[in-house]
């Protein structure tokens, strides 16, 4: 892909892969609450005198390591710019969100450097966000805001979600990148709540209690005062909590990247290896079978035995469309195909997740492309893969 065409495609990537920040997230409210800088921060820059600023020329990246400060509508912003298209430019903001503002011919330089806030600062601003019905924890790799009628470890059970995570991969002797930002876990006191505050990146479903957001790199879930309800979530809670931190940390250890087009089949599968307990208990002696994630499995078994996943592997690979017009099929053959792989042929699936999470940033990852990967990767044709694939699946117990 040529000069112009890759770094146009900044704003697919952006604003478009990572669920169109510019149209869900407000450029009010929460973010009025959360932009103005802290006095270390204040201080830094008044030490500066005379305003500096950056000429912006044509499209691209914007690699440099700044704080930019940015006027739009009466309200400012700070952070570090991404890159800009003709229409567009992306910030990284304090507390890890990225939000898109109007394309800036030039930029206010704010400070040399980025310093995201730390986990005290974020516990302020998200109890002024919040409100008084709420209070925060905080571990070393997380900042979580909740109920003040739920308390609970919250923090500490993300945190152990954290360190099977990095166990697993560093027995693998795949590295993690520590995170840049205190992870924030938003614990919301109702299903209206969390419906509310999703309203705009997600089509909801009944059995959706949690959700992780590229925009705002937050995991969002809910606790409830109804009896029944709260029955139901105890069951799913630790599954929920599992499968969404897997998806945080992934993409903010360098497993998985924000700013690319990451495969849902790949991100998913990978995130449902891991609610198995066998799977996170990483020990060198467990037995297969301790890892399997049973109900996936019973699902993907009925499909193959009824004729509907055959043919499907290819699909499932080249593009995300299944996942909205079956998504039982998609998620239970990516969990399939993830297992199969992981087990089968552990090194190289594990460095194909990295490798495949951090492709083509700041540019679409075309449907061609994402096969030709796969199948350069682990030298396969479909129907051969298929085939191994099903009967793997079928004699599992």
């Amino acid at each position: 892909m040529g000069r112009s065409t890759r770094l146009h495609s900044i704003a697919d990537c952006v604003w478009k892969l990572c669920f169109a920040v510019c149209l869900l997230i407000p450029l009010s409210d929460v973010a009025a609450q959360q932009n103005s800088p802290s006095k270390k921060k204040k201080s830094a820059a008044t030490k500066q005198g005379k305003k500096k600023y950056l000429k912006i020329v044509g499209e691209g990246p914007i690699s440099l390591d700044i704080t930019v400060r940015v006027e739009h509508k009466k309200k400012v912003y700070y952070g570090r710019p991404f890159g800009q298209d003709l229409e567009k430019l992306a910030m990284l903001r304090w507390d890890g969100r990225i939000t898109v503002l109007p394309r800036q011919d030039k930029l206010e330089i704010f400070s040399k450097g980025f310093a995201p806030y730390t986990g005290k600062e974020l516990e302020s601003r998200l109890l002024k966000e919040f409100g008084k019905q709420y209070l925060t924890q905080s571990s070393k790799h997380f900042t979580v805001v909740y109920p003040r009628t739920k308390p609970k470890n919250w923090a500490q059970r993300y945190e152990t979600v954290y360190r099977q995570f990095k166990n697993y991969l560093a027995r693998h002797k795949i590295d993690l990148k520590e995170p840049q930002f205190p992870m924030i876990v938003v614990v919301l006191g109702s299903r209206k709540e969390f419906e509310r505050s999703l309203s705009n990146e997600i089509i909801f479903k009944r059995n959706i209690f949690g959700f992780y957001s590229r925009n705002t790199n937050r995991v969002t879930t809910y606790v409830s005062s109804d009896p029944r309800i709260a029955r139901q979530i105890d069951q799913l809670s630790d599954v929920t909590i599992i499968h969404e931190a897997i998806h945080q940390v992934a993409f903010n250890t360098n497993v998985h990247n924000r700013l690319c087009t990451v495969p849902r089949w790949m991100s998913e599968g990978f995130a449902m290896l891991f609610e198995s307990r066998g799977f996170r208990n990483n020990k060198v002696d467990q037995p297969m079978t301790d890892r399997i994630n049973k109900r996936r499995l019973a699902t993907l078994k009925q499909m193959f035995r009824s004729g509907r996943a055959r043919g499907n592997l290819e699909t499932l690979i080249r593009n995300d469309r299944i996942f909205e017009t079956n998504a039982d099929l998609a998620y239970s053959l990516a969990w399939g195909l993830s297992f199969y792989l992981a087990e089968k042929e552990t090194d190289k699936y594990l460095n194909f997740v990295k490798k495949d999470g951090n492709k083509n940033e700041f540019r679409q990852y075309t449907p061609d492309e994402r096969i030709t990967f796969f199948v350069e990767t682990f030298a396969t044709d479909f129907d051969k893969l298929e085939k191994r694939l099903r009967k793997f699946i079928l004699a599992l117990p």
